[in-house]
């Protein structure tokens, strides 16, 4: 009787088993691509869509801290041949100059023409800020402290072999 039994399980049952078994593995299937390509993949288009789109209202902020150089016209020529750039009007575009080695001792007025323009970007409504920046890193981790809570930063990147500015998309990654 009891092999009778499992004979009656194995015929009918082993094969529930399996089609049961490949229902279940599907939701885990997707959710492990979803995980480990999906998200990567959709990340990856929301950047190429963020670079292309300047935003409602877009602002520009150009920190030229380089002794003896001056980049704010190659930023120009570059706003001018942009799309959605060029468009910018200049009560939107912002600018930190200056013509000195930058110190340790300069850093309080920094930070506070650096409050000053971000309080101006803010007050302009500014939706999405295009930074230009040509001078010391440290105070790129300034500008970035400082417009973390506000509007998307866009980064420019200035490439020498190509003589342009390069759009290296936002600094925070968002979906």
């Amino acid at each position: 009787m009891w092999q009778s039994f499992t004979n009656v399980v194995m015929t009918y049952f082993d094969p529930v088993g399996v089609v049961v078994g490949i229902i279940i593995s599907i939701p885990v299937f997707l959710t492990w691509y979803e995980v480990s390509l999906g998200r990567k993949r959709r990340q990856k288009k929301w950047l190429r869509e963020v670079r292309k789109q300047p935003g409602a209202r877009p602002g520009i902020v150009v920190v030229d801290l380089l002794d003896k150089r001056d980049i704010h016209t190659n930023v120009e020529n570059f706003r001018q041949q942009h799309d959605g750039l060029n468009a910018i009007p200049s009560d939107r575009i912002f600018h930190i100059k200056r013509d000195k080695r930058i110190s340790s001792d300069d850093m309080p007025t920094l930070l506070e023409e650096i409050r000053r323009i971000a309080g101006q970007v803010l007050a302009s409504g500014v939706d999405t800020l295009h930074y230009f920046h040509a001078g010391p890193a440290v105070i790129a981790a300034a500008i970035g402290a400082q417009f973390a809570n506000s509007c998307r930063v866009q980064l420019y990147q200035y490439n020498a072999t190509k003589g342009a500015y390069e759009n290296f998309g936002p600094i925070r990654l968002e979906e």
